[in-house]
């Protein structure tokens, strides 16, 4: 039996090499008595189907039928969702061309049980995919509301930098913006921009023309 064997790196995945999959692949096919007809590599996100140009050139070889099984190292390495994966499992079997992964090795889409396993598999993994993004999400949304903007680190408590902090910071540094936001900076242990500074004073200078005007601080929004 011939197989192409299949091989993904992330671009995010920073000292990966290709050949951690590769490798294990080799020794399976030789100890199993195949042949192996092609090696595609790919170096993209599995999203990414525009740069993965060995794995389309692996679907056109399977379409030729050069080869007679896929044998990939993990089901993340190769698809992107349940509905990619069950896609291209359908368009595999057209070319009847099976498909088995290393690592998870009940997959065998040339019975109906590794089908089967395969699909309960390519749900699962898509299922951890989206819990994993719906608590980044959370742990994002919480951060930002509680003082960060982009949710590192998860869960800081806020440091409240008080109206009166900022106005006798101000005064002393000789009503220099980007001067106070370097001392609060180092007074807090919070970075603050000189925006930041400059807005708190131009607030500040707001609600003493409204006092100076007679309107209540409480019935306007602050």
């Amino acid at each position: 039996m011939k197989v192409g064997l299949y091989a993904r790196i992330s671009t995010r995945d920073k000292g990966q090499n290709p050949e951690m999959q590769l490798e294990p692949l080799r020794r399976y096919c030789e100890v199993m008595g195949w042949g192996v007809y092609k090696e595609y590599t790919d170096k993209a996100k599995a999203s990414d189907l525009v740069n993965r140009k060995c794995w389309n050139e692996l679907l056109k070889d399977a379409a030729s039928h050069k080869f007679d099984t896929m044998l990939i190292w993990k089901l993340d390495r190769a698809f992107r969702s349940v509905t990619h994966a069950t896609t291209t499992l359908t368009v595999l079997n057209s070319y009847h061309v099976g498909f088995r992964s290393l690592m998870d090795t009940s997959i065998d889409t040339t019975t109906p049980n590794g089908i089967l396993v395969f699909n309960i598999l390519a749900s699962v993994a898509q299922f951890e995919k989206d819990i994993d993004a719906q608590r980044i999400r959370e742990g994002v949304k919480y951060a930002q509301e509680h003082g960060t903007k982009s949710g590192k680190p998860i869960g800081r408590e806020r440091t409240p930098i008080t109206d009166y902090q900022v106005q006798t910071t101000f005064n002393a540094n000789n009503n220099n913006f980007s001067a106070t936001a370097r001392a609060l900076t180092n007074n807090t242990g919070v970075e603050v921009s000189a925006g930041f500074v400059a807005s708190r004073i131009k607030r500040m200078a707001a609600k003493e023309t409204l006092q100076n005007s007679g309107v209540k601080i409480g019935e306007i929004d602050t």
